[in-house]
Formats: C-alpha cells, structure tokens, sequence
C-alpha cells in the first residue's frame, strides 16, 4: 500500500511494475481497466485513518461510435438527439469505476459518465472538467476530436501528464459541489493520462479525500506510461466484454492475428522486460539509498550530539575553573576582611568606652576640644558607628555566602556520581541567579520565588550537571518574565514556583513554574532539539534545553516534561530515581 501524499520514488516504481502486469492474463481492455482501477482503489491509502484514499475512481478512453457497443451507442445517440451521428465521432466511455457506494463499482449504473460524446472544440468547452483534463494532460482538442495520424507518433511520446486540482471544493472544474463534493468530504482531484497509438486518449480520474501535495505529482506521471503498456496490447484489439461475446469487431480480431500485431506485441514484451528490469533496479537502488540516508541521520544525530556535548564540556569545564578561581580569590580577602571586622567592632567599643569615661571625668572640656566635638557631630558618630560595623559584619557574610554559593554551582570536587542535598543546588543556583530577580530599573518588577520543598533522603545524581539543568531551567523562566514587560504584567507580581516532592519512594520530582508568556504547540515540539532558540541572535544558542535533556534523560534514566500555553506561563518537570545504578 503506499501513502498518496507522501509517495517516494520507492513507492512509484513498485505500483509501475505492478500496474503493467496487470494486463498479462486480460482478454479486453476493459477487463485491464478493472484491474486498474481495483488496484489504485486498494492500495492508495491516507496514512492518517489507514482508510482508502479514493471516494472515487474512474478509467476513462476515447473511442470512435462504431467502436461502441451496441447499448453504448443507444446512450450516446439519446445524448446528440436529433444529431446525425458519424461512425467516426469520438466519444470519452467510462471503461471502470470503484468507489464508495455500490452503484459507483458498475460502469453499467453510471448516470452521466457512460459514454460522452466529444461532438466538437465546443461541445467539449462546455464540459469544464472534461476540457480541464484533456488541456492539462496537454493534449489538444482538436487531436481528441479528429486525430492526425501524421502527428499521433511524436506526440504519443509527449503526452503523460498530470491532471491536478489541488481543492476540490468550489472549484469550477468540478461539478456536482453540493451533491458530490461537499458530502463525500472530496479535498481533491487527481488524473493522469495519455495517448495511444490509435490517436484515443486514456485517463484515470482519482476524486479524493485528502489534499495531494504538489511535490509529489511527478511520481505519477511515469505510472501513466506502466497503465498505457498494460493496455497498449488491446488499442486494436477487444475493448469490451461484449466484443469476444458476440464477434461484433471481426476487422479488429483479424488485425490482431496479424504478422503487424505479433510484431508490436512482441516489442512490447521486450519493453516490458526493459522496464522490469529497470524498475526493479530502482526500487533495490531507492532501498539502499533510504538505508543510507537512514544511517547518515543516525550519524549525523551522533556527531551533533558529541558536538554539543564536546563544546558543553569545554565550556562548563572553563566555566568551573573560572568560578572557582575567582571564589577563591574572592574568599582570601573576604576572610581576611571578616576577620579584622571582629578586631575592629572590640577595639571600637573599647575607645567608646574610654570617650564615654572621659565625658563623666571630665565634664568641661576646654573650649578647644568642645569645637572639636561639635564638628565632628560625636554623638551622632557613636551611635552610626556602631550600624556600619554591623553593616559590615553583614556584608561580609553575604560575600562568603555566594563564594559558597559559587563554589557549590562549579562543583570541580563533585564531577562524579554522589550522594547530595539536592535542594542546596537549587539554592546554590538561585543565589547566583539573584541579581537577574531583582528589579531592573522599573522595566520590571521583582521576580518573586515561592520555594516548597519536599522531605526526602539525599539523592545520588551527577552536582555539577543537575545544577546546569537548574540554571538553564531558571534562566529561560527568568528570559520568558522579561518578555512579558507591561502594565499589565507588573500587576500580576512575577514569580517563579520551585517544589519537589517524593514519588513512589523511589524517585523524586522537581517543578519550575513561571507565570510568564508561555509557549504554542510548535515551539514545545522543538523545545529540546539541538540550536533550536526563539531568542534575538547573540542571546541564546540553542543548546541549554537540549543539553538539560541529555544529563536527565540519559545520565540520569530520568525524563523531563514540559507544560505550557501561550499566556499562561511554563512548567518544567523533572523526574529523576533516588538511587541512579546509571552511574
């Protein structure tokens, strides 16, 4: 079965090859047209429902009046009325049909479609579909009407074309819309075609239920050359049922007994074989080609993901030298800053305590020293005095908290498998993070965090890689509350939520939730692919989400869910087992 919308070049040679030999074992070209049609019936499929793709399915062939059988030419002369009728008239005779109801799998229960007779440019003019299918098989009227036999054998070379309408549906070259169309869900109309060598045209015309693209019709064209060998043994030969019944056409039986028709058929024999041999190879060829372009994807899977993580740990590796470098150079004069804080906090308050002395031993200064008091605002001083040192004793315990801070993120002690405190990461990432929380100069409010942590034992993961998830994670939820910049906004107080909890006591589950603009369908579907980034050029590349993939999912036999609509913010999950045999 093959998947009309997305035919290879596969698919095309393997229906080919199968089309023509559906004539092998045929008495008339009517019971190959059958055959035909049976098969495209069967074996087009949507690949969406695993449905038959056809609504219907029709053959189509020219054919002169006095080719006609007896009921057919009643029908087409009831059509001319009062017209004389040449022998020679062509008339466009349904030779199959296959379709969705039960009248539609008989050419004998056919209302309008029986046999149409093409009196003139005119008469076929009037016929939209009709002149439509014969202009963009690129056949010219004139040729359907009154064949040259003087042109028939160059343009019998020409002529395997396509006829396409991409939306049925109010197309002007479709008719019944409200009886056909509408009701049988018709997306649209696909036929291709030919001419013999009797100067008549053949056409099948496929009415279906899903839309062709467009990028596919040139894989139909060759199956109009595999139809045409199928039924080119019959163009002089038996057409219906009734010719081998009743004898009517003796001048053609005879001329198929003939050294010209042992000739002909014996070329197409051979042809046959040329294209079975051909076809054959392409298939094997189209085969080996998709296994290759197959392993090239796989190959080039693998080296994109080495890329990325070559380039990752290049930079995380640089990036945790660096930190610790500058914690280290930060803690030595930080300690020693501590330190003296505390020496300078007791000897201050030992030369407070000896001003305060000298003021009761000696009330009345001199004058000289009163001046002195009153300009350096001494009262003032000592009470001030005393908030800087404890402002200073603060400061410095904020420094040493974010050199821990610093120091827990690179992790350079902790590259291997280990037991942690996985909330201290998330707060060690937090606290690096912090000045992106703030307030930017009133372009957006503070970003509140709301932390609910869960109670459970420490868990054995990789430090260093779970708090570059966390700091991916973060900082794209941090990125998706600055876009959200407004009034409206600010009203709604920024936040990002952060719980963990227990699952089933053999795993955990850490959520971060923004309340930020959110994401569509199409962008959470590339979400973790390789360079894939909605931010401006220079602000992001593509890679934190993807990497955050690979250290949950494969370092970790974890997963990683992501939740979110457009306004509505995001929510990432991540699922990672309490004791990791990964490791």
């Amino acid at each position: 079965m093959y998947d009309i919308q997305k035919m290879t070049l596969r698919d095309m040679s393997e229906c080919g090859l199968a089309l023509r030999r559906l004539g092998d074992d045929a008495l008339t070209m009517e019971e190959v047209s059958n055959n035909i049609i049976q098969y495209l019936n069967q074996n087009f499929i949507d690949s969406s429902s695993h449905e038959k793709a056809c609504v219907l399915i029709r053959f189509f062939k020219t054919h002169s009046y006095r080719e006609l059988t007896p009921d057919l030419q009643e029908y087409a002369s009831q059509i001319l009325k009062d017209r004389i009728v040449s022998d020679n008239l062509k008339c466009l005779t349904l030779l199959a049909t296959a379709g969705e109801l039960p009248e539609w799998n008989s050419r004998y229960q056919s209302v309008g479609h029986k046999a149409i007779p093409l009196v003139d440019a005119d008469a076929i003019a009037r016929i939209p579909m009709i002149s439509q299918l014969i202009q963009q098989l690129g056949i010219d009227t004139g040729t359907v009407v009154q064949p040259d036999p003087t042109f028939l054998a160059d343009l019998e070379q020409k002529m395997y074309n396509v006829f396409y309408v991409p939306n049925a549906s109010g197309s002007p070259y479709i008719p019944s819309q409200t009886a056909f169309v509408a009701p049988f869900n018709v997306k649209s109309v696909l036929g291709f075609g030919g001419l013999l060598p009797s100067g008549n045209i053949f056409s099948i015309l496929m009415f279906l239920k899903v839309f062709i693209p467009p990028s596919v019709l040139d894989l139909f064209r060759p199956l109009a050359l595999s139809i045409k060998m199928a039924i080119l043994p019959f163009d002089d030969g038996y057409i219906f049922k009734e010719d081998i019944q009743s004898k009517i056409n003796a001048e053609i039986a005879d001329k198929n007994q003939n050294k010209s028709s042992q000739y002909l058929n014996s070329q197409i024999a051979t042809l046959n074989q040329l294209l079975d041999v051909s076809e054959k190879s392409t298939i094997t060829q189209s085969d080996r080609l998709e296994d290759a372009i197959a392993n090239l994807h796989q190959v080039l899977d693998k080296l994109q993901n080495t890329q990325i993580q070559l380039i990752q740990n290049e930079k995380m590796s640089s990036l945790s030298q660096m930190i610790a470098g500058i914690a280290h150079e930060i803690n030595n004069p930080v300690n020693f800053i501590q330190a003296n804080v505390s020496y300078t906090e007791e000897y201050t308050e030992s030369l407070l305590k000896l001003v305060k002395l000298y003021q009761q031993k000696y009330p009345n200064p001199s004058v000289e020293i009163q001046q002195i008091i009153k300009q350096i605002e001494l009262d003032f001083m000592t009470s001030d005095l005393k908030a800087i040192l404890k402002s200073m004793k603060l400061g410095t315990e904020r420094i040493r908290n974010i050199v821990i801070s610093l120091r827990n993120f690179s992790r350079l002690d902790e590259a291997e498998f280990k037991t942690v405190d996985i909330h201290s990461g998330i707060d060690s990432t937090l606290m690096i993070l912090q000045h992106r929380l703030k307030e930017n100069n009133n372009n957006y409010s503070e970003i509140n965090i709301v932390k609910n942590y869960g109670e459970f034992p420490q868990i054995e993961c990789y430090p260093g890689q779970m708090n570059q998830v966390f700091m991916n994670i973060l900082s794209n939820a941090i990125d998706a509350l600055e876009l959200g910049v407004g009034e409206a906004f600010k009203s709604q107080n920024p936040q990002i939520s952060i719980s963990t909890q227990a699952i089933d006591q053999k795993g955990i589950a850490i959520t971060i939730a923004d309340n930020g603009v959110g994401m569509t369908e199409a962008v959470m579907s590339k979400l973790f692919n390789p360079f894939f980034t909605t931010k401006p050029v220079g602000k992001g590349t593509g890679l934190g989400l993807s990497i955050s993939y690979q250290i949950v999912v494969e370092k970790h036999c974890g997963e990683i869910i992501c939740h979110s609509q457009p306004g509505q913010g995001t929510k990432f999950t991540i699922k990672i087992p309490i004791r990791n045999f990964h490791g």
